[in-house]
Order: C-alpha cells, then sequence, then structure tokens
C-alpha cells in the first residue's frame, strides 16, 4: 500500500475565501442567518486547510530524517 497520499490545502483554503467572501456580501445584504451559514462553512474549510499543512509538515519531516 502506498503512502502517496495527495493533501491538498489549496482547494480548502480557496473554499474557505469564497465562503467569507459570501459571508461579507450577506452581511450587505442583511441576510444574517446566510451570513451565519457561511462564517460555519468558512470555518470547516479553515479546518480542512491546517489539517493539510500539518499533514504536509510531518511528512516533510519524516522525509528529511529518511535522508
Amino acid at each position: 500500500m502506498k503512502d502517496d497520499v495527495l493533501i491538498d490545502y489549496a482547494y480548502h483554503a480557496m473554499m474557505a475565501e469564497t465562503a467569507l467572501k459570501k459571508l461579507h456580501n450577506k452581511l450587505l445584504d442583511n441576510d444574517f442567518d446566510e451570513a451565519v451559514e457561511a462564517g460555519i462553512q468558512a470555518l470547516a474549510d479553515v479546518k480542512l486547510t491546517i489539517n493539510a499543512i500539518k499533514h504536509m509538515k510531518e511528512k516533510h519531516y519524516a522525509l528529511r530524517e529518511q535522508a
């Protein structure tokens, strides 16, 4: 079994950015419920981004130790 799983941090980072833009626009429209939902989505995507970064860091240091 290969351990070469690609963890894409960029996708979730861009999705978080999109959700924050939606949050901003919904607030401009006084649509507070939708703004909160967009904020929750942004939080989820940020968490996935952080997890991907942690995975990348672990992999990076594991490869350095092998060398």
